[in-house]
């Protein structure tokens, strides 16, 4: 199944918190979200973000302000790919699906991955390539993200994988290791690595496929 809660469901919520302030930034962020939908401009969705990361004692407990973020930077990712990369008409691009990464007789096994292409087959989705979206990759997470991908690379080692982040913190000699299971990684800002040189990468690995 897609994602089942969006960003718009948490800025729906604020709305509907009947709190004063609340309902005010909800607002706030739903001009913020729907300008950023329009121009998938990179300052735009920086914007958002620097605002719920602002107004986090508004936005309330830890987890629903983490996965506010998190959900929202997934979906920027999900629609910068979408309206920019050049997908096969035989591919889809999914949102927060499970892929197939074991098959053996009449068994499977899905994990699930932030976007991915591919074709879906039953229940579940073929990838031909994989991202992980994380707005802050730490060392924790880039360890669990290139854990997904050698497990999806065993079964399907033609699966493309790539981590795409906005803010980055371990040790430069751990990114140097994950080439060996990510084939492209990215840091957006507005200053070194923009999204045209994410898009412009994709698009090269999906000619190859």
């Amino acid at each position: 199944m897609p994602r089942v809660k969006r960003t718009i469901d948490y800025i729906e919520a604020l709305y509907a918190s009947g709190d004063k302030e609340k309902s005010a930034l909800g607002e706030e962020l739903k001009q913020l979200y729907d300008k950023w939908l329009k121009t998938l401009n990179l300052q735009d969705f920086l914007r958002f973000i620097e605002t719920i990361r602002e107004n986090r004692d508004k936005i309330g407990v830890p987890q629903f302000f983490g996965k506010f973020r998190a959900y929202a930077f997934e979906e920027y990712v999900y629609k910068l790919v979408k309206a920019k990369c050049c997908v096969p008409k035989s591919l889809q691009t999914f949102w927060g699906e499970k892929c197939i990464v074991w098959r053996e007789c009449e068994s499977e096994y899905a994990m699930e991955f932030d976007v991915s292409i591919g074709k879906r087959i039953n229940n579940f989705v073929e990838p031909t390539v994989v991202f992980e979206a994380k707005i802050e990759l730490d060392s924790a997470r880039l360890k669990t993200a290139l854990a997904s991908f050698a497990i999806l690379k065993q079964s399907n080692p033609e699966a493309k994988c790539i981590i795409i982040s906005l803010i980055e913190d371990f040790d430069p000699l751990l990114l140097k290791l994950a080439e060996h299971w990510a084939d492209g990684t990215f840091q957006l800002n507005t200053k070194t690595s923009t999204p045209d040189n994410f898009v412009n990468f994709v698009n090269k690995l999906l000619k190859e496929c």
